[in-house]
């Protein structure tokens, strides 16, 4: 059955007044608080059949209303107003996504961290784990004693170093390394490298092999810097400051499911690139228990998603900033990485091959 437009309005008032004060809602605070003009007694008929439907819920016979599962599914997909950020926020989130892109663990720490003291909320960064085998490499000059290695990894994940050498670099020794990279360490795998792929390398290079040992330690600790999947958690003693956490058991379960290594990155590589999703305890109990709200936004590479950002906490948080923030962050930081991939300009850190 559809709602009426005036039962919307009442179950997003109910929502709203819930999430400000965690009391349950009466038809006596909306009459006082909110812009209907019906009677409490209106108001309450309204919102017993709003019970019947399974929008709301009476957590005691003489208490108000609060929303259920159905409720906040309703209110979050079609009657959530919009949050707009505060300039200083945008600033904070900004400020990340510029400094931060070439580092994406301690990005998406710092990130993490931010969103968390943003909303108040535990949040956690997902960093996804990233494969060892290389689709190409591109090598750019940057002076006469530096260029950039980077290599682009067949799961869409990407290792740069920027290598300083005493010996002066040309265009044609980043063209000879790039295509002998190519060549020799594409399609494979660590494991898979042996003497003669070695000697093979150092033949593609010509007259410029006398690079070739030094490319090698780079490659073989881009290989080595693989790393398996990574979940930080930040500020989880802010679900302690929510009534609905005060059992301290409930708090251990939440952090037993993100634990659960296997099953959250399963979870985060399901979501859909671009969307943020919300998933209430009551919906999905072997995810998060029941009264949780768990809401994350994943981090794509070339529509491949590589990681996820989000945050923790009652069902009753506060969606339109949590989801605000997390929108903001995550668009940003996905925009900035295509922008990066298509000039070639990557992930990566420095490394001084001398």
């Amino acid at each position: 059955m559809e709602l009426s437009e005036r039962k919307k309005a009442i179950l997003k008032s109910v929502v709203d007044a819930y999430i400000a004060t965690g009391d349950p809602v009466g038809s006596k605070y909306l009459t006082a608080n909110a812009d209907f003009n019906v009677s409490s007694a209106t108001l309450r008929n309204e919102m017993n059949a709003l019970e019947s439907m399974g929008y709301l819920e009476q957590p005691h016979t003489s208490a108000g209303r609060v929303p259920t599962a159905k409720g906040y599914r309703t209110y979050v997909e079609n009657l959530m107003g919009r949050y707009y950020l505060a300039m200083e926020e945008v600033e904070v989130l900004d400020e990340l996504i510029e400094n931060k892109l070439h580092e994406m663990t301690s990005l998406m720490e710092e990130a993490s961290h931010a969103i968390g003291e943003l909303t108040n909320y535990t949040s956690f960064a997902f960093i996804g784990g990233s494969g060892s085998e290389a689709d190409r490499y591109e090598v750019l000059l940057i002076g006469e004693h530096d260029f950039l290695l980077i290599m682009i990894c067949k799961d869409g994940s990407v290792r740069s170093r920027q290598v300083k050498t005493q010996e002066t670099v040309n265009a044609a020794v980043v063209e000879a390394a790039k295509n002998a990279l190519n060549k020799c360490f594409t399609n494979i795998t660590p494991e898979q490298v042996n003497l003669n792929t070695v000697l093979e390398f150092e033949s593609a290079l010509g007259e410029h092999k006398a690079f070739a040992s030094m490319l090698l330690r780079v490659v073989n600790e881009m290989f080595n810097s693989f790393d398996s999947e990574k979940v930080h958690i930040d500020g989880v003693t802010k679900l302690l400051s929510y009534p609905e956490f005060f059992n301290v058991a409930k708090v251990q379960s939440v952090l037993s499911m993100i634990e659960e290594r296997k099953r959250f990155s399963e979870l985060m590589k399901k979501a859909v690139p671009g969307q943020t999703s919300i998933i209430f305890g009551e919906e999905a109990q072997d995810i998060a228990p029941p009264g949780t709200g768990f809401v994350f936004h994943p981090i794509t590479v070339e529509g491949k998603v590589v990681g996820a950002i989000g945050v923790i906490g009652p069902k009753r948080m506060d969606y339109k900033k949590v989801i605000a923030s997390l929108d903001y962050f995550a668009e940003g930081l996905t925009g900035q990485i295509d922008r990066s991939t298509n000039k070639n300009l990557l992930i990566g850190e420095t490394n001084d091959a001398e």
